[in-house]
């Protein structure tokens, strides 16, 4: 089973669905979250102000913080293996890191 850990920057929620704006990208990023098999992949998604604990507890987190600031948000570990930094990846990215290559087509 693969983990993916997702720390989001400070905002509102994590889906894209909120103020006047619409972020398409964070939207089709959370419908792929929820399509990801439970039983392959153990998802967690920590968001700055409502888990401020969970980016410091993690060392690799708290020192990209420490040397780079908050700009280097969102960070993205697969296994406690960092492969995205500073801003979302399109959904055929994060889908061939995962090992879902086939997958990329619905998106």
């Amino acid at each position: 089973m693969k983990t993916l850990k997702i720390y989001d920057p400070a905002m509102c929620c994590p889906t894209g669905v909120c103020g006047t704006e619409v972020d398409t990208k964070l939207v089709q990023l959370a419908n792929f979250l929820n399509t990801l098999d439970k039983s392959k992949f153990e998802v967690y998604r920590f968001g700055l102000t409502t888990e401020p604990q969970e980016y410091v507890l993690n060392k690799d987190v708290s020192r990209i913080l420490k040397e780079e600031g908050v700009d280097s948000l969102p960070l993205f570990f697969i296994d406690d293996k960092l492969i995205f930094k500073a801003s979302y990846p399109e959904v055929p990215q994060l889908s061939s890191k995962l090992g879902l290559a086939s997958f990329i087509a619905k998106f």
